[in-house]
């Protein structure tokens, strides 16, 4: 019996990665059975590590995969239980709303309405969000952003791809849509057309969960990943998303090179939608491989009042 339904499990999964390939190319294979970077949500203590890690790490099952779908987990809570848990829903007083071609209109940004967000704080979200809007779009095309230093972390098979400009999340620019430390785009699987739709501002080492920035709130919430293994960069491209921590938070080797996986230090993050999204302007992403927020806090999710949410 079990070796029938491990029979069937790794058939079924062999037929998955075919089609990846297929849609992306052999590269992606490896990708394919990972959590996108941004998949983010479930609560931890908000303390991380910032040594390389050694051990045995670990890969993701079709179901697993399956579970990295937003929608897939929300409406399947029994068979994804590592997926981020329901958000507690907040409501913007004045909804967002948004222009012809899907960006949201900077000259309607209102984001009073939170519980717990004080005054400077929603201004200063605000300011963050409506500069976003304006400026982010300078890298529409990938290919320019490319140009400009960004690198794919080869996450583009989940359905959304994180470029990052690896020498700008150490420096002392934070918060400057001018110089975001990542641009996220949204990834259709069919076309593979590239659709930028957030800035991932990555704060520097010295900010943590518990010593944020004055920005951080119910509507701005912070979260960090300390669960991804990373591929060496090398000259033609940076470092790949290609494997889990396992379960004592180390990397191991590559099932599909052998070559060693880092874990990179988690510095705190949050990401800025210039596209409208479920969740809000700061929301992180669903599934499966969620980041970590401070230890207590409920995740924040802020919804128009006109939708019924995720």
């Amino acid at each position: 019996m079990q070796s029938s339904l491990g029979s069937r499990f790794f058939s079924n999964l062999w037929g998955f990665l075919v089609r990846v390939s297929r849609l992306f190319g052999a590269a992606a294979v490896g990708t394919a059975l990972l959590v996108s970077v941004a998949a983010c949500g479930s609560s931890s203590s908000g303390k991380g590590t910032t040594s390389p890690a050694k051990s045995s790490g670990g890969g993701m099952s079709a179901q697993e995969m399956k579970c990295m779908d937003k929608h897939y987990a929300g409406q399947n809570r029994k068979l994804c239980p590592n997926a981020a848990p329901e958000a507690k829903p907040y409501t913007l007083a004045k909804p967002l709303t948004y222009q012809a071609d899907g960006i949201a209109d900077p000259n309607n940004v209102d984001l009073s309405g939170v519980a717990g967000v004080g005054p400077a704080q929603q201004k200063e979200a605000e300011n963050l969000l409506v500069s976003t809007i304006k400026i982010l779009p300078r890298w529409n095309d990938i290919e320019k952003a490319k140009a400009d230093g960004f690198q794919s972390i080869g996450d583009g098979p989940t359905g959304e791809e994180h470029l990052l400009h690896w020498d700008w999340i150490n420096d002392n620019t934070v918060f400057d849509p001018n110089h975001p430390e990542s641009l996220v785009y949204k990834v259709d699987r069919v076309t593979k057309a590239r659709t930028l739709e957030a800035a991932m501002y990555i704060l520097p080492a010295k900010y943590t969960l518990d010593n944020p920035p004055s920005i951080d709130s119910p509507l701005v919430q912070f979260h960090f990943h300390d669960n991804l293994c990373f591929t060496a960069a090398t000259p033609t491209e940076g470092p790949q998303v290609r494997g889990l921590t396992d379960a004592s938070g180390n990397c191991g080797k590559s099932p599909f090179d052998g070559q060693q996986l880092t874990k990179f230090n988690p510095n705190i993050q949050v990401h800025v939608w210039i596209r409208k999204n479920d969740c809000g302007p700061f929301a992180a992403l669903l599934g499966v491989g969620a980041g970590q927020i401070k230890g207590g806090a409920e995740r924040s999710c802020v919804h128009d009042h006109t939708k019924l949410g995720l």
